[in-house]
């Protein structure tokens, strides 16, 4: 009985790690992903250089490189700049005024 019971086990936790590991076969790679460090300075589809830069990752010390076109960089700048304006404004509307106390 005991031996069944952990062949079953065994069987199931076999059949759920090659159910994680079997990639989804509708998945669509963004042009962007499949950028790769060897790619730098090459010319992208778009027309625009692949440009690399390294990265912080929170939670590690080594730097991630990434790699992208100049025009999805800059989409990437424009996004980055766009929430540390809001969140600034956020904190600044939040932590100013009647919001900290009795005016």
């Amino acid at each position: 009985m005991i031996n069944l019971l952990k062949t079953s086990i065994a069987a199931f936790a076999v059949s759920i790690l090659a159910a994680c590991a079997t990639p989804a076969t509708n998945e669509t790679v963004d042009t962007s992903e499949k950028i790769a460090a060897s790619m730098e300075g090459k010319m992208t589809d778009d027309g625009t250089v692949v440009v690399c830069r390294s990265m912080q990752v929170t939670g590690s010390r080594f730097p991630a490189k990434e790699c992208k076109s100049e025009k999805v960089w800059k989409e990437f700048d424009a996004i980055m700049a766009e929430n540390a304006k809001s969140s600034t404004d956020r904190i600044q509307r939040v932590n100013s005024g009647c919001a900290n106390g009795p005016c």
